[in-house]
């Protein structure tokens, strides 16, 4: 078939269009279908020697909660987080350990340590993440976080920390009942000279919309204080209390607090950080 020049223009002008919906079809799939891994998490495949593995900038002689969520659809498997201090010489000099069942229902696991001392040993770590069972995983929320602990034992989320550890304010509760503060999805605490104490602002998105970045109630009850438990596997719950002394913005969503319970508040973070775990709760009417 011969085509007209005019014929050959129309042909390429319906080409360009297909091309352009193509594209924009694409993108489409491209858009939601990352929307979809996000919410979902990042998936890997494990098992049968398949890992993950994430060099991590860790200071000698300092302590750090390292965790991560992971799931998996995949009945009784078992997750392994292991740190490796890789040697000048490229040999393994030291190890660390962490282990954690999955629930199959897909649900998410918390890996990792929730206080791990950092040997003042030269050379580079490493994490390495496997399982026992071959196939399809996912994870999120990779936290490499400063711990503080007179013990230098290494202690896996899921088993009893010692009695030392547990003398630490575990999240702060910021008393507003006696004031018209509101809920809010971006609620921040100030000091009184204006200071910015808390705000969450570099939470995940994710965390903003299904937890948000405090906890509301007009009582502490016990599940209201699951929001500042060590973890989910470990009871023990410590809440610094402190009275709001106004609302902070035109929307009463903030509110400042007193230049002494700033001072308790940046002590207590020195012992340990409830901020990086937003294990903050608000108490309204």
């Amino acid at each position: 078939m011969v085509f007209t020049g005019r014929a050959c223009r129309a042909m390429e002008g319906l080409s360009m269009r297909i091309t352009i919906c193509t594209i924009l079809l694409s993108l489409c799939i491209l858009m939601f279908g990352t929307a979809s891994i996000w919410a979902q998490g990042t998936p890997l495949m494990l098992g049968a020697g398949q890992e993950l593995r994430i060099d991590l900038p860790l200071q000698p002689g300092r302590g750090y909660e390292i965790s991560m969520d992971i799931r998996t659809e995949l009945e009784d498997a078992t997750a392994t987080m292991t740190l490796l201090l890789i040697g000048d010489d490229g040999k393994v000099a030291d190890t660390r350990t962490a282990t954690s069942a999955l629930a199959g229902s897909g649900e998410w696991t918390i890996l990792g340590f929730s206080h791990v001392p950092i040997p003042p040993k030269k050379g580079r770590w490493e994490l390495v993440v496997t399982a026992d069972r071959e196939g399809r995983y996912y994870w999120q929320n990779l936290r490499v976080l400063p711990s503080y602990s007179d013990s230098q034992e290494t202690t896996a989320y899921g088993q009893q920390q010692p009695e030392e550890e547990q003398s630490f304010y575990t999240g702060l509760v910021v008393d507003a009942r006696h004031l018209d503060v509101r809920r809010g999805i971006s609620p921040r605490i100030y000091s009184e000279t204006g200071q910015l104490i808390y705000g969450g602002v570099l939470a995940p998105q994710d965390l903003v919309q299904e937890r948000g970045v405090v906890a509301y109630g007009s009582e502490l009850t016990p599940e209201l204080l699951a929001r500042i438990q060590v973890s989910p596997d470990d009871p023990y719950v410590n809440p610094l209390i402190v009275e709001a002394l106004d609302a902070a913005d035109p929307a009463k969503t903030s509110v400042y607090i007193s230049a002494e319970d700033t001072q308790r508040i940046l002590e207590a973070m020195a012992r340990y950080d409830f901020f990086a775990r937003y294990a903050v709760i608000f108490l309204i009417d």
